[in-house]
């Protein structure tokens, strides 16, 4: 949202103002240190599924866990039930809860093992707002309900699940604290986030309060705190009104931040109706719903209160005038530690305006917070993993005193490829040297090479030894063409291992095909096809022209099916900088974004081509390029004939049905429905109102397999709430969305 929406006191000010005098240091103890909470959210591996039962993958905590120890992180949050489907474990009959469930514990500990043995702390948190989610079912919903409702059935979770995962773990080093609520105001009566059932705030105090005395009493040296969504219910401080400048929000702002809330939380609100709750929430009054009188006064134990404060904040949902990035920690009138426990490094995805990404983490320390963790290692639109871990280096860089835990040897091997360079392409048939520098405090037993996931040598003898530092030399021979990723394995006497840094090859040239922007799936605003009958097949597509319009939401997306194997291939973007260079843009592999890619051109009216490397996987992919910068021409996406299925694979077959949300929402007259068929079917897409009555079909017929975008326009229909159906062969799917006229 433009920065006239909030009141803002720039970066630069308080950069200023900390010259002048140094803010009191809030640190959290942990490691019998005082310690200032360097890391991340990894949240979970598996939404609400990563404990018992059923299987939880070890190995990705392993890794995840490992390379926020790489870069000098001390803290990971995790959550655990979440949503109180998987756990705890509760009667069928009754609705108490009877126990953790099966092998809960035991997985606790088990990642709890693997984070110690990399060097990082734990923050467990129990429960969030998702447990009141309406698409949960209601019996889910009905047990949680009480759950926070009724004393008795939180005794039972107490007593049968609290307690026992408390006794069993209280002496794990791994531990740093228990977190009762992730924005349990998501599900408060007093807030909501529009997704969820509701209950008061009153209840919420009970529930922490009750749970935070039971772990108190049964381990006396534990820390708690719950995690709040917004300094609005964490401050009694009368924050600075914003309900004006919601109100003069742009219908694009509006838009921005109804996209947020339901990215973020799964909000069914339309942009409207969640900035008016935004406005309601604004004008107060504030309160700080978890000071320990209010706690106490809620369910009247002595011991359960907070030790230490967790807060939130992204810039799409709450104004700056609740941004812990422009005011410093003693502002807020709080008498507790303060841990920033989430928020965004993405441009446009609710990162704190006029602060660098790479000064956030630092921003947080040097205003007085007590710790800084950014959401999240499986959202990554909201923060990219190479983002976080890099604000977490900073703080290793610049204030190791203050992060780094102390008396404890983590013997993990550091290993780097040093030749070949990364990027590097090679003539057929070539045989390649690597060298590879490996230090350790113990001995090294072995170092593995891989080529993507194929292993292609071993070597147990190094050439040359330097104090701690080993170096180590494998030749590959006789590579066949293809692009490729190559990574070594260091493996110690202790059995850690540790992966090198990935290096890129290019081995000969391979055939490529070239798949038709205008033929791709298309979404977003401020892209047009144009005729061209100098450029492949006679059409490009242009982002930015059409009514000068172009966002982070502009996508173009091609499939392809059955590709072969998994590895690492080198594609080509053929494009056109029509209007300024450079430009940077999103590359997105199959949903996850895996960099940016940089277009130049010394001319306004030449076509020229980029290429990337791509890590692709056995069976359907996609690729997807996404507006950073925009305002650019694409032709085509080439890539090696052996990614297609055929020669006439035209790169427009999805992999399943798929029906999306249509775009923009809410809209106004129209908008436009994609959705994409693997095979050709009978396709009806119809539109009801509230009251189910059919008001528009847009499609009534036989179609071929591919993605289509279809148009609606509503300039004859009242506002309101309409649905629209899919149905393709025997798939079915329902989405809704908004008329604001």
């Amino acid at each position: 949202m433009s920065r006239h929406t909030f009141l803002v006191l720039g970066a630069g000010l308080f950069l200023l103002s900390l010259t002048a005098f140094t803010q009191p240091k809030q640190r959290i103890a942990f490691n019998n240190q005082q310690l200032f909470l360097n890391g991340a959210n990894l949240a979970w591996v598996n939404f609400g599924s990563d404990l018992g039962p059923g299987s939880t993958d070890f190995n990705r905590f392993a890794d995840i866990l490992l390379q926020v120890h790489n870069h000098g992180g001390n803290v990971v949050r995790w959550w655990l039930h979440t949503n109180g489907i998987n756990t705890p474990q509760f009667s069928s009959d009754s609705g108490f809860v009877t126990g953790p469930g099966s092998v809960c514990i035991a997985d606790i500990k088990k990642v709890l093992d693997l984070a110690w043995e990399r060097g990082v702390g734990v923050n467990l948190c129990l429960w969030s707002f998702d447990m009141l989610n309406t698409s949960n079912g209601a019996t889910v919903l009905n047990r949680n309900t009480l759950l926070l409702n009724d004393t008795n059935y939180t005794r039972r979770y107490i007593n049968n699940c609290l307690i026992p995962m408390v006794d069993s773990l209280k002496h794990h080093p791994a531990i740093i604290d228990w977190e009762i609520f992730n924005e349990p105001e998501g599900m408060a009566i007093e807030f909501g986030f529009g997704a969820q059932q509701l209950v008061p705030m009153s209840s919420i105090q009970k529930f922490i309060n009750l749970c935070a005395g039971a772990i108190h009493r049964e381990d006396p040296t534990a820390l708690v705190t719950s995690g709040s969504w917004s300094f609005y219910a964490l401050s009694d401080n009368q924050l600075a009104k914003a309900s004006t400048e919601l109100s003069n929000l742009t219908n694009a702002e509006k838009q921005q931040i109804g996209a947020f809330y339901q990215h973020k939380y799964g909000s069914t609100l339309s942009s409207d109706e969640i900035v008016l709750r935004l406005q309601k929430i604004a004008s107060g009054p504030h309160q700080n719903y978890y000071r320990d009188d209010r706690l106490i006064a809620a369910g009247g134990d002595l011991k359960g209160t907070l030790d230490f404060y967790s807060v939130h904040y992204y810039a799409t949902s709450t104004p700056l005038s609740t941004s812990p990035f422009h005011h410093l920690a003693l502002s807020w009138g709080l008498s507790k530690p303060i841990v920033v426990a989430e928020f965004a490094m993405e441009s446009g995805h609710g990162n704190p305006p006029d602060i660098a990404q790479s000064a956030l983490y630092d921003t947080l320390y040097h205003l007085g917070y007590a710790g800084a963790l950014a959401w999240s290692w499986t959202d990554v639109q909201i923060s990219s993993q190479a983002h976080m871990l890099s604000g977490v280096q900073s703080m290793w860089d610049n204030h190791r005193s203050d992060v780094a835990l102390n008396a404890i040897t983590f013997d993990w091997p550091s290993i780097t490829i040093t030749n070949p360079l990364t990027n590097a392409s090679y003539p057929d048939s070539t045989s390649l040297t690597f060298n590879v520098t490996v230090s350790d405090t113990m001995p090294i037993s072995s170092v593995t090479f891989y080529a993507d996931t194929t292993k292609i040598g071993l070597v147990t003898t190094s050439y040359s030894t330097s104090h701690d530092t080993s170096f180590y030399t494998f030749t590959w021979n006789t590579i066949p063409p293809g692009s490729y990723s190559v990574t070594a394995v260091a493996t110690n006497s202790g059995g850690h291992q540790q992966v090198s840094n990935t290096v890129l090859l290019s081995i000969g040239k391979m055939p490529m095909m070239r798949l038709e922007a205008e033929k791709a799936a298309l979404q977003g605003p401020g892209m047009k096809t144009i005729s061209d009958p100098t450029v492949s097949n006679g059409a490009y597509v242009d982002i930015g022209n059409l009514n000068g319009t172009c966002d982070t939401t502009s996508k173009i997306t091609w499939y392809f099916t059955s590709l072969a194997s998994t590895g690492t291939y080198n594609i080509a973007f053929g494009y056109k900088l029509n209007y300024a260079s450079p430009k940077s843009q999103y590359i997105n592999v199959n949903g996850v974004r895996i960099g940016i890619l940089d277009f130049t051109a010394a001319s306004t009216t030449t076509w020229y081509e980029a290429t990337t490397n791509v890590p692709l996987v056995q069976g359907s992919n996609n690729i997807q390029i996404q507006m950073y910068w925009g305002w650019m021409s694409i032709d085509y996406l080439a890539v090696p004939r052996i990614v297609l299925t055929s020669v006439a694979d035209q790169a427009i077959i999805p992999a399943s049905f798929t029906l999306e949300q249509n775009y923009p929402n809410p809209f106004n007259p129209s908008t436009t429905i994609n959705f994409s068929m693997p095979k050709a079917s009978n396709v009806k897409l119809t539109v009801f109102n509230l009251l189910g009555q059919k008001v528009a079909t847009l499609a009534d017929k036989y179609m071929e397999a591919g993605v289509y975008t279809l148009k609606f326009d509503g300039a004859q229909l009242a506002s309101g709430v309409y649905f629209y159906r899919l149905e393709a062969g025997k798939f079915i799917s329902e989405k809704k969305m908004v008329l604001l006229r």
